[in-house]
């Protein structure tokens, strides 16, 4: 839900050298923290105790989250817990419609395939694996080597310490850590409020603000089928904060662009977002066609459809941002900057040459070939649901028998005993929707692709989109539980002999998907992390490495000040109340997605109308933030971030303080619905310790 923020990389370098005047920029990762910057701009330096603390409060749960009590109790935002409470709903029991409240411990319920990971350590291993690749002749065998080395690091880190470890790449790879994860695999629902709460004002109100939502949701860990023992866990503050305070978010920032040169800029413009946003736009109307059918086809699309318009609005945003020629004028000027400097010195022209021209280079090779990429490739990777299912279960199914360290990411032993409980875990499957999705992507395929395309001919055996979606989608078991895990069992031997059709439609596929990986990494990825790992050490050689990273999905630490911002002739409070909330749905009529949610409608004489519900700061985030833990200078919880303004969509280019912000729930708020609204006190008086 939270946007990307994009930094010019040599703008960074430059301006660095005055950070104790420069806004409240970066994600800083554990072991770099700028303390001094800190200090200087906010009179407070974090100690180590505090920083250990809060990290090994912080948690990974596909976006963020932190716990907050001793026995393994997860605070994080409904719109993270969102894809599990879908998942378990049924039309008698709808957690998404209706939320949930467990009454004890007793009662609450198992999230089936969910888990969540827990950092406790980071390790550098650059020097390990740039030696590893000494003396490779071009980018594309560099790559091989280090990604070999990279699989086996991961391996012992499992084997020689029981955790699971994940080489990370910074900088586009100048540097690479090692982080060392614990995980929890048995996650159970707490308590999730229902969705008019946690969403009002609909998709109207996505990424504004003033908000007024309740986007919040309590997990559980349990090991052992007991609650997790957590030492470490964020107590909260039920003060919570005032303006100009300064505050830390602790979360997992997904992928950042700010080392991304003019070149990489102008592929995503011109050729790859317009691309994304057409096909955004078709799932939108195509979910939206369904709904319409009836209110359990509305209730199975729901989740999807949040998603789908959700990344929609952010997409658009930023390509907005793409479109600024006086932003991509600035980000060239920068970039060209940076090059003059390595340009007018003999040792650096000679040690990092001219990385630009081979991104240059690469992204051509990306739109001359972007047809094939994407429907040959993208379109079948990452899916859910019945084809995500038979794509992995195949892929397993050949990956298994290579020597791990050949094996792609995601099944190499350390790996595989999450990948084989996700396999198996017990999922609703909604077929006429796997079939109406499936329909769609096979027939933007022949339309991209054209049908005398020989993988077209390959993927649809003489049949129409219409009839293999339908064969594949009613022939197929997939939707059984137990036939996935039987399938995965044994290193996926009756993977080869299976009659399943959409088993057969994978394998059939997979060559072809396998190429075109190929084709991508030696043409594209190799050449990206060589000439961007090049840039970052011309940086450093230059300015310095007192910066920070893009984001990679990790543990990141961001801090700033609750803050209002001026729009237009007025100013924007930092704060937003229930008052807020009231004015805003009778300011619609009371309805819609503007109605008062049915929950709160109901006690509003019991709540303190004037409780603060979401603020807003200056801290540094993006998409996987969600969740994020915010904490004062005394390491309590305040609040959690959950999205950002329309004003930092620009940030995915130029960070900017002036207007941009990350948008929270205040503790306050979530305090005062669960004592008096949900009949949740004992939520609140574990988290007091009571």
């Amino acid at each position: 839900m939270l946007k990307k923020f994009f930094l010019s990389f040599s703008f960074i370098l430059i301006v660095l050298s005055s950070l104790s005047t420069y806004a409240d920029e970066g994600m800083w990762t554990y072991d770099a923290i700028p303390i001094k910057q800190i200090k200087e701009k906010y009179g407070f330096e974090p100690s180590k105790e505090f920083l250990d603390h809060l990290r090994l409060s912080s948690v990974n749960i596909y976006a963020s989250a932190s716990f907050v009590s001793s026995d393994g109790l997860i605070l994080t935002n409904h719109h993270v817990a969102l894809f599990a409470a879908q998942r378990m709903s049924t039309p008698e029991k709808n957690y998404v419609k209706e939320g949930f409240v467990a009454e004890s411990l007793e009662k609450e319920v198992l999230i089936p395939g969910m888990s969540v990971r827990l950092l406790v350590g980071i390790d550098d291993v650059t020097k390990e694996i740039e030696e590893s690749a000494k003396g490779k002749a071009t980018p594309q065998e560099a790559k091989e080597v280090r990604e070999k080395k990279i699989a086996s690091i991961e391996s012992e880190c499992l084997k020689n310490e029981g955790l699971k470890g994940e080489v990370v790449a910074l900088f586009g790879g100048a540097k690479y850590s090692l982080y060392k994860f614990k995980e929890y695999r048995e996650i159970k629902l707490v308590m999730i409020p229902e969705l008019s709460a946690a969403f009002f004002g609909g998709d109207y109100d996505n990424f504004t603000y003033p908000r007024y939502d309740l986007d919040f949701a309590f997990l559980r860990a349990y090991e052992n089928g007991k609650p997790a023992k957590t030492e470490n866990f964020l107590k909260i503050n039920p003060d919570g904060i005032k303006e100009g305070d300064i505050v830390f978010v602790s979360g997992h920032p997904h992928k950042t662009n700010r080392l991304e040169t003019y070149a990489m800029l102008k592929y995503k413009r011109d050729v790859s977002m317009p691309f994304e946003i057409e096909k955004l736009e078709k799932v939108r109307s195509l979910l939206k066609n369904y709904s319409k059918k009836g209110k359990e086809e509305a209730r199975r699309a729901r989740t999807m459809l949040y998603y789908v318009e959700n990344a929609l609005k952010s997409m658009e945003g930023e390509f907005k941002g793409l479109k600024d020629e006086k932003l991509m004028s600035k980000k060239l000027s920068m970039e060209n900057e940076l090059k003059r400097e390595v340009e007018k010195n003999d040792d650096l022209k000679k040690s990092y040459g001219n990385p630009w021209k081979e991104l240059e280079e690469a992204f051509l090779w990306a739109s001359k070939n972007f047809n094939d990429l994407n429907f040959k490739m993208r379109m079948w990777l990452g899916e859910r649901g019945l084809l995500g299912y038979a794509l992995n279960i195949a892929t397993y199914a050949e990956e298994i028998k290579k020597a791990d360290s050949e094996r792609l990411p995601g099944y190499h032993d350390a790996d595989l005993v999450g990948f084989e409980e996700k396999i198996s875990a017990s999922n609703p499957i909604y077929k006429d929707l796997e079939e109406l999705l499936l329909l769609f992507k096979l027939e933007e395929m022949v339309r991209g692709l054209g049908e005398e395309d020989p993988f077209v001919k390959t993927v649809l055996q003489g049949k129409t989109p219409q009839e293999m979606a339908k064969y594949l989608v009613e022939g197929t078991k997939l939707d059984d539980p137990s036939f996935r895990k039987l399938l995965v069992e044994k290193k996926a031997k009756l993977v080869a002999k299976s009659k399943d059709p959409m088993i057969e439609f994978a394998k059939r596929i997979f060559p072809e998907v396998r190429k075109m990986e190929e084709l991508y990494k030696n043409n594209v990825q190799a050449i990206e992390e060589y000439a961007l790992s090049q840039i970052a050490k011309a940086g450093f050689a230059i300015y310095g490495s007192d910066f920070y990273p893009d984001g990679t999905g990790t543990l990141r630490l961001s801090y700033g000040k609750v803050l209002g911002y001026p729009q237009g002739s007025t100013l924007v409070p930092p704060f937003t109340t229930f008052y807020g909330l009231l004015d805003r749905a009778y300011g619609f009529g009371n309805k819609g997605d503007f109605e008062i949610p049915p929950n709160l409608a109901k006690h509003l004489e019991k709540i303190d109308l004037k409780t603060p519900l979401n603020f807003i700061c200056t801290a540094d985030i993006t998409g996987g933030n969600s969740g994020s833990p915010v904490v004062d200078k005394e390491g309590k919880l305040v609040g959690i971030a959950f999205d950002g303004n329309a004003e930092s969509h620009p940030n995915t280019f130029v960070y900017d303080e002036y207007q941009a912000r990350c948008v929270c729930v205040d503790i306050r708020a979530i305090i005062e619905v669960l004592n008096k609204v949900y009949n949740a006190e004992w939520i609140v008086k574990e988290m007091l310790g009571n």
